[in-house]
């Protein structure tokens, strides 16, 4: 008779199938909409006072995360801010926290990663979405200016990712990272942001002994607080959608399938990889 090795890290619903077949006396029961679910999990979102990194905390209170801190420069959160607090209270759908910090100062990071573990008592997910930027044309682009966005968008992805990892490591859990990162043509932005694609990589091979994984989403051309420059006319939004083979810019709420499936026992087995969200804009 032949023996099925099944890890004690494969997901459940993977060992329901192959406890089901090898014994009929199992009545199969669908799993695969629990591995989504992320009930009880502690989460933290850079970048998420507005726009995408608040539409990402949302989905995971959704998910059945237990809480989500929301991490920001501003002092208080806006008014988009509360208007979801209070979405999600009247839902009942677990607890959105805010802190006001800079992403790029990397103790500070360090030490709200422990504040949260040590009053959570576990941490399993941590998204890095802040992020600036700034069009300048490339042969004039100032020294300061170049290096406040690789500060912010790849220094402060790795404080953030550090901050939850040493969280994980410690819990002795499993653990996902998400990093926000993307292309684009200009030359800070677009440098910070391949920065980001190849520290995803690094991280996900250093920290996969520890089961933590380390995944990349590259959004294409979304409607958000970022994009208003570059779509303040309807010249500049027609042109933006020409280029897109679906046609159109993407709403906040398409970027929250691909975090949440990250963010899920749904892709256990996927780490350093970069999951795009163009609408086809990359396949050109």
């Amino acid at each position: 008779m032949s023996t099925t090795y099944i890890s004690p890290l494969v997901p459940l619903g993977v060992q329901a199938a192959f406890a089901a077949r090898s014994d009929p006396a199992i009545t199969p029961t669908p799993k695969i909409l629990q591995e989504f679910e992320l009930k009880d999990r502690v989460g933290l979102v850079t970048g998420a006072n507005r726009g995408l990194g608040l539409e990402m905390a949302l989905a995971l209170l959704e998910a059945g995360a237990r809480v989500v801190y929301c991490v920001d420069l501003p002092e208080e959160p806006g008014d988009e801010w509360q208007a979801v607090r209070a979405y999600v209270e009247r839902m009942g759908a677990g607890r959105l926290g805010y802190v006001s910090q800079n992403v790029a100062n990397q103790k500070a990071m360090w030490d709200l990663g422990q504040m949260i573990g040590d009053k959570e008592g576990r941490f399993d997910v941590g998204i890095a979405a802040a992020g600036i930027a700034k069009v300048m044309d490339a042969l004039d682009y100032p020294k300061e200016e170049f290096e406040q966005v690789l500060e912010v968008n790849t220094g402060g992805a790795l404080f953030t990712a550090q901050a939850v990892g040493r969280q994980m490591a410690r819990f002795g859990t499993p653990g996902s990272i998400i990093l926000i990162a993307s292309g684009s043509p200009t030359v800070a932005y677009g440098s910070s942001k391949s920065a980001v694609l190849q520290m995803a990589r690094s991280m996900a091979c250093e920290l996969g002994p520890k089961h933590i994984r380390v995944n990349t989403v590259s959004p294409g051309y979304f409607h958000s607080p970022m994009t208003i420059p570059l779509l303040d006319s309807p010249a500049a939004l027609a042109h933006c959608n020409s280029l897109i083979p679906l046609g159109r810019v993407a709403t906040p709420s398409e970027i929250r399938g691909v975090v949440t499936w990250l963010a899920s026992d749904a892709s256990t087995y996927c780490t350093g990889s970069d999951i795009i969200v163009s609408g086809g804009l990359h396949a050109w």
